[in-house]
């Protein structure tokens, strides 16, 4: 059949069938087809079947719900909160907000970083504060309302009119410090004292890959948020499975698969691995290998690595889609190489192409491999259950040894600018834009009468469930 991957909307053949669901290739085929060294990470494989029950659409319009996660969730589970790379200087500061909850995380010194609950310790008052201007560096925290002032240790420095607290011992004023820890580049907070230590809650399976693709040398280039009208869950749930192509991107289909792509899981957390530069089941057999060159380069590449005007490269006659993949990935390799002043010749395909995403329970996820160097985190707008702030974090590497500057702080843009304005996002931006329509219908649909339950694939849909099992031994812990 043929392809105009020009148009916005791709014609195919239907419904994959449980008898061509058999057949298709899966993600460990690509992979073992792939030159360079695949990591090992990429061929582990863990999964299991959890069910096909339908969930109560509770988790996602309740009130109650959201108190729960209030109380049970986010005080108690280890979070990312920003990065080193936010705060590499001593005295540098950063503000993470969750809930009704802050943290202000300190470089309180060169090798040590510790956070805080966001609180003078006089009369409450929020002690930093970026949306009015309060300082993101210094030598120490000092209140606004009474200039009570605190070192970068959490110890008082100065009480004004001190003669005036003559109850006030300095251990009573001490900054109420959260539990930090470290992993990747990426610093994590987690609020409650008695929780199980940063490492026992990340496992050792996703530090392990990401050996493969350590990020502290890469710097954050652009993080760019905004306020999306519907439930955190509903928002991560979109970027845990890629059922939603065949409707959502279907300009994709050339060039992505999606229905079989790989999902794992370990424990609380969970992988989603697309292979890139092959075509969708959805389409069959192309014609034409052509077609997935034409369309990834055309549609992704060329604007997401600042390509620009380039000349479309060409298949010999007979070649396949593994010939077509290999291309794509040659393509990939030299003008990331030229971007970044990178050496990426020993990279293997499966890692300048794929789309492998890591889950990190319950709301950050990481990228891994080379050719989407970024991340996504999701939090509750503040109190409000029925709104979300999705996050785009775009990583860096700077060419050859030099030193990355500081990392872009947050930016959040308007709720009805589209995301494919936003500059700092190259061609990024038009296909999450394509992801917001549904996620603000998302939440409209949920809020009918007419729905109870909502229903989840077996498997394409497996990483969502393995999501809220979780939660759930969470929020009834």
């Amino acid at each position: 059949m043929s392809t105009d991957v020009s148009h916005s909307t791709t014609e195919y053949d239907g419904p994959v069938s449980a008898e061509v669901r058999e057949s298709m290739r899966t993600a460990d085929y690509y992979l073992r087809q792939d030159r360079g060294t695949v990591p090992d990470a990429l061929f582990e494989q863990s999964t299991r079947d959890l069910g096909d029950e339908p969930l109560d659409k509770g988790p996602f319009v309740d009130r109650s719900f959201h108190e729960l996660e209030k109380v049970k969730l986010w005080k108690r589970v280890w979070q990312m909160a920003c990065r080193e790379n936010d705060i590499p200087e001593v005295g540098d500061r950063c503000v993470y907000d969750i809930v009704d909850q802050s943290v202000v995380v300190v470089r309180s010194g060169p090798d040590e970083i510790k956070a805080f609950h966001n609180t003078c310790m006089h009369r409450g008052t929020r002690l930093v504060d970026p949306e009015v201007g309060d300082p993101m560096s210094g030598k120490e925290f000092t209140c606004s309302f009474h200039k009570w002032s605190y070192n970068l240790d959490g110890s008082i420095k100065q009480i004004p009119c001190r003669w005036d607290f003559p109850l006030v011992r300095d251990a009573d004023v001490h900054l109420s410090e959260v539990r930090t820890a470290t992993w990747n580049g990426f610093v994590f907070v987690n609020l409650d004292p008695d929780a199980p230590p940063f490492e026992e809650f990340l496992g050792e399976t996703i530090p392990r890959h990401f050996r493969n693709w350590p990020r502290e040398k890469a710097y954050k280039a652009a993080h760019i948020g905004k306020v999306i009208p519907c439930n955190w869950k509903l928002a991560a749930e979109a970027f845990l499975e890629i059922y939603h192509i065949v409707a959502t991107h279907p300009n994709f289909l050339p060039y992505s698969a999606d229905c079989n792509a790989q999902y794992d899981f370990w424990g609380n957390h969970a992988r989603m691995m697309g292979i890139v530069g092959v075509s969708s089941p959805h389409l069959g057999e192309l014609d034409d290998p052509q077609m997935i060159v034409d369309g990834m380069l055309g549609d992704a590449v060329g604007n997401m690595f600042g390509e620009g005007e380039f000349e479309m490269p060409q298949l010999p006659e007979g070649a396949t889609e593994m010939d077509a993949r290999r291309l794509c990935a040659d393509f990939v390799r030299e003008s990331m190489g030229k971007q970044f002043g990178q050496d990426f010749s020993k990279a293997s395909d499966t890692e300048m192409l794929d789309a492998t995403q890591y889950f990190v329970f319950p709301n950050f996820i990481p990228w891994a491999g080379n050719a989407f160097p970024m991340a996504y985190r999701v939090r509750p707008n503040g109190d409000d259950h029925e709104s979300c702030i999705f996050e785009v974090l775009v990583m860096m590497w700077m060419p050859g040894d030099a030193d990355p500057p500081k990392d872009s702080p947050l930016k959040m843009t308007p709720a009805d600018r589209p995301w494919g304005e936003v500059a700092e996002l190259g061609g990024l931006g038009p296909i999450i834009d394509q992801d917001m329509v549904n996620l603000v219908k998302f939440q409209r649909g949920m809020r009918s009468d007419g729905i109870k339950q909502v229903h989840f694939a077996n498997y394409q849909e497996r990483n969502i469930r393995n999501l809220h099992q979780n939660l759930g031994r969470f929020l009834s812990d």
